[in-house]
């Protein structure tokens, strides 16, 4: 069973050298890592059950060459009022280049690793919090029939609710991934993220499965009951072997806080 995940020199030195410290501790082997590392040089480490490759991906390249010029698509937004004054402000929510990076680095992982069978996306914030195995992991990949599993969020945000994309199962087996994969790619390097209401990562792949749902795929949300909070990726059992640092400030405390377990115990 292989995952995957990206960071770059900054992120690595925030947390990414820690997740993947921790990963080759608490796997038992049967569960590898693969670092897509968005850098020109490989961090200087020898880790069992890990390992790194420099991200080099042409659809990337095709995109940032077409796209990456604009500031709208790093998420830059420009509202220019009544009286005249200009507010510049970020938002992730639009930040399409931040999140460009986690579609090119999977379709580099299955290019040069070929899973055979399962293989997740695992964000870097995450925390290890116990050994785990494949056979620890298996309930919270998708089944024969299915192509994805997902966090699904039912109310989270409010207004306009999207999954938690930290975790993503797939079955190597299931006949449309690699389909459902390059669609995925093909909307950031023709521009169509751009005509979505929201562009960062989970809402794109959300609408994209949602888009294969129609045409009858399957696949599996693993966030049962956690589907009604804000941060399910915990209060599942995943949440038993791994701690997911969404946003800034979990990030720098390195845990997730007591009222994030609204449906199991830290």
């Amino acid at each position: 069973m292989q995952m995957i995940t990206s960071f770059n020199e900054i992120l690595f030195e925030k947390y990414g050298k820690r997740m993947v410290e921790e990963f080759s501790e608490m796997s038992d082997g049967t569960v590898t890592l693969a670092v897509i590392y968005e850098g020109e040089k490989i961090p200087n480490l020898s880790l069992k059950n890990v390992v790194f490759t420099c991200f080099s991906h042409i659809g990337h390249h095709d995109f940032i060459r077409k796209f990456g010029h604009l500031h709208e698509a790093r998420g830059i937004r420009i509202t220019l009022h009544l009286n005249n004054q200009i507010n510049i402000s970020q938002n992730f929510k639009f930040d399409a280049v931040r999140f460009s990076f986690k579609i090119f680095s999977l379709l580099q992982a299955l290019e040069l690793f070929k899973p055979s069978g399962y293989f997740a996306w695992i964000d870097a914030d995450i925390r290890c919090l116990k050994e785990f195995s494949s056979k620890d992991l298996l309930k919270f990949f998708p089944e024969d029939n299915q192509l994805m599993s997902y966090l699904g969020r039912d109310n989270y945000p409010p207004d306009s609710p999207y999954s938690e994309c930290g975790f993503l199962g797939f079955n190597s087996k299931h006949p449309k991934t690699l389909e459902f994969l390059n669609r995925i790619a093909e909307i950031y390097q023709n521009g169509e993220i751009f005509s979505h209401e929201q562009w960062h990562d989970s809402w794109i792949w959300d609408q994209t499965r949602i888009e294969f749902e129609s045409r009858a795929v399957e696949f599996k949300n693993i966030s049962g009951a956690a589907s009604s909070t804000d941060h399910p990726f915990i209060n599942t059992d995943l949440g038993i072997f791994f701690d997911h640092l969404k946003g800034p400030t979990r990030k720098e405390i390195g845990q997730s806080f007591i009222k994030d377990y609204k449906l199991r115990g830290r």
